[in-house]
């Protein structure tokens, strides 16, 4: 079903979980966790506003330049394979707490009514996938294949802002179903206040922001062996991490000193790039003032080419 148009984009992401969320359910998000997913719609923080621009800058220039180009993917995939565009929903859910704005609804003169899900990645991003895009584009994809009723959801990708490529995908209405059942005993967790247990490798941030600023209390955990051995392997770990970033200094410093004043250098395995970029002129902001300029430095980077 279509969602009212007289709500803002802000409240309806309060009162869905998005297609794109729907993957922190299957634990297959990069970026969300359950436990987060959890507080945003509780509302004990805020949800990221989608393609927020500050003061004229993008927060986000990946997701930025992702939304520009997606009426160009849409318009490039219509012409190369046929595709006719259909009127989209702007906004569209099942009304029991699950929804989205689907990218595109197309008709596809073989297969009929179906869904564009439009994405853009770096090429070694897409060259690190194999022979798929990973798990929540797949899930986001059917999720508004679902919703719209569409027999199939094709993925179409602008890799390296030169490559069109299309992962081809017919609706899975069981897929869809349990979907539907998890969103479902999502929103009874959260309605019943039931909090999903913190994943201590990412919800750092989330954490940090349910808990709210610290005062001047201080907390005695002295008889907390729990606690110690957190702070014992907080320790090791920065010690293991000084150490690659010395070890990476090391290596780094060596290649230098082999590629000399080269900017690229090739290796049987791996192409390292040493150029200098440039820096920027002191210059007079006022008669008397100068603004120091920015020295040059250079960049280095080591890719594998295997």
């Amino acid at each position: 079903m279509n969602a009212p148009a007289n709500i803002s984009d802000a409240l309806f992401r309060a009162k869905v979980v998005g297609a794109s969320e729907v993957a922190a359910l299957f634990d297959a998000s990069p970026w969300l966790t359950r436990y987060e997913l959890y507080h945003r719609k509780r509302g004990t923080i805020a949800t990221p506003e989608f393609n927020a621009v500050v003061d004229g800058q993008p927060e986000n220039e990946r997701v930025y330049f992702g939304v520009k180009l997606e009426p160009l993917v849409v318009e490039a995939a219509c012409e190369r394979w046929g595709y006719q565009p259909a009127e989209t929903p702007g906004r569209i859910d099942n009304g029991k707490g699950l929804g989205g704005h689907p990218d595109k609804v197309v008709i596809c003169p073989e297969r009929g009514r179906g869904i564009l899900e439009v994405k853009t990645a770096d090429w070694l991003i897409a060259k690190g996938w194999g022979d798929e895009p990973p798990l929540h584009y797949l899930l986001q994809a059917q999720t508004y294949a679902g919703l719209t009723g569409a027999g199939w959801a094709d993925l179409i990708v602008l890799v390296g802002g030169n490559e069109l490529r299309r992962f081809q995908y017919e609706a899975r209405p069981s897929l869809f179903a349990e979907i539907e059942r998890r969103v479902a005993a999502f929103w009874a967790d959260v309605e019943a206040g039931n909090e999903p247990a913190v994943d201590y490798s990412r919800d750092g941030k989330a954490l940090v922001e349910v808990l709210g600023e610290p005062t001047e209390e201080v907390a005695d955990l002295r008889d907390n062996l729990d606690a110690e051995q957190d702070a014992i392997d907080f320790l090791a770990a920065r010690a293991r991490r000084d150490e690659a970033e010395a070890a990476m200094e090391f290596a780094k410093t060596r290649l230098i000193e082999r590629i000399g004043t080269a900017g690229r250098a090739l290796l049987p395995g791996h192409r390292v790039g040493a150029n200098q970029t440039k820096g920027t002129p002191d210059r007079e902001a006022v008669a008397g003032e100068i603004i120091k300029g920015r020295r040059g430095y250079r960049r280095f980077d080591v890719r594998s080419v295997a």
